[in-house]
């Protein structure tokens, strides 16, 4: 009764039928693959994969065939033979065993084609799925997990990164390092590869401290030159990248136009953010993709993600060069007047700190 089922279930699952072989080639879009005979047959049936074939010719045979045609060695149709043939998920199987008038037959030995889109149609459907991917890539898009996307959000306005750990390649995609090449006044130039973090908002945006953009650098006062006509000049900013040691010709960029807020006070770091417009926009990729802006304010007690190139500890000014990151707690408003030196507003700021402030950073909240 068992087997009577199953023979009923697999014929009506899936079946080919000879007359769909003459619609392959009804234009230029789609056609037969070469013949294939991975398979010789036995006393329990006889089969092509086309898993196994498609392993073996990933060039030749498609993932997704729109029709399986398969005749046997004296070029016969499947469903023309003396065989119980049937076709599932784009494989062919010939179950005489399960039929009991064709039990004592062997399976005839089977050749299998596919009928597939052309290499010019296969390019077009490649270009599609990869507008596709660059539109589920719009924003917040990690190739590596990572925390939700309120925590990520937060991962770039500060200056340091204590005793963290090194972050996964590609994990922090939004990420920016900001740094400065400039010429002085005496024709020196001067190089500082990692002054700040930022963040990709979108392809041509990128979020950051307003302390970082003025033309104060390292305590001194950068003046403009003819090889550094404006502030923007003095900037350049890394995309997508892990090690800023290696960074790739491509993943560099210019500052095009530097917005401080109108309201940003440098003594005591009100207001203290600033947007850059590059002069070009950022590609959507695994290792290069814009954060999703939050939508709602994190809460005290809440644990958060900070990432970053910034000093690695308290008592020396040297950056990391490697993407490093840190889990830290939102702290409330009474636990963050240990910055004596920094105003901290509650209403416009958060800061954020392990329990035994071994790691920290603080925020300034949009207005």
């Amino acid at each position: 009764m068992q087997r009577t089922v199953f023979i009923y279930l697999v014929i009506n699952f899936l079946t080919i039928n000879g007359q769909q072989d003459t619609i392959c080639e009804i234009n230029d879009t789609w056609s037969w693959t070469p013949w294939f005979n991975f398979h010789q047959p036995n006393v329990k049936g006889e089969y092509e994969l086309h898993a196994a074939i498609r392993q073996q010719h990933p060039t030749t045979v498609c993932a997704h065939p729109r029709i399986v045609s398969a005749v046997n060695q004296a070029g016969i149709h499947m469903n023309e033979t003396q065989d119980m043939m049937v076709i599932r998920s784009y494989d062919i199987f010939c179950l005489n065993e399960y039929d009991p008038k064709r039990q004592q037959k062997l399976c005839d030995d089977y050749s299998v084609r596919y009928c597939c889109q052309t290499n010019r149609t296969i390019q077009e459907t490649a270009i599609e799925n990869n507008q596709a991917k660059a539109a589920l890539l719009k924003c917040g898009h990690s190739s590596v997990s990572n925390s939700n996307f309120l925590a990520r959000f937060f991962n770039s306005l500060f200056g340091k990164i204590i005793n963290g750990a090194e972050a996964r390649p590609n994990s922090w995609p939004w990420l920016v390092s900001i740094g400065v090449r400039y010429r002085t006044a005496s024709g020196v130039w001067q190089n500082r590869t990692h002054i700040c973090g930022g963040t990709l908002i979108e392809p041509s945006h990128v979020l950051t401290a307003a302390h970082c953009l003025e033309q104060k650098i390292d305590d001194r006062f950068v003046p403009l030159t003819a090889t550094n006509p404006t502030l923007e000049s003095f900037f350049i900013l890394r995309v997508g990248v892990h090690d800023i040691r290696t960074t790739r010709p491509e993943e560099v960029y210019r500052a095009k136009r530097i917005f401080n807020h109108e309201r940003f006070i440098s003594s005591t770091f009100e207001n203290d953010i600033a947007l850059i417009r590059l002069d070009r926009p950022v590609p959507t990729a695994d290792h290069t993709s814009p954060i999703c802006l939050p939508t709602k304010s994190v809460q005290p007690g809440r644990q958060v993600t900070v990432a970053g190139w910034g000093t690695v500890s308290e008592v020396s000014r040297v950056h990391s060069n490697v993407l490093r990151q840190a889990t830290v707690n939102v702290l409330p408003t009474i636990n963050c007047r240990v910055y004596k030196d920094v105003h901290y507003d509650s209403s416009r700021q958060l800061c954020a700190a392990a329990l035994d402030w071994s790691k920290d950073t603080w925020f300034d909240r949009f207005q």
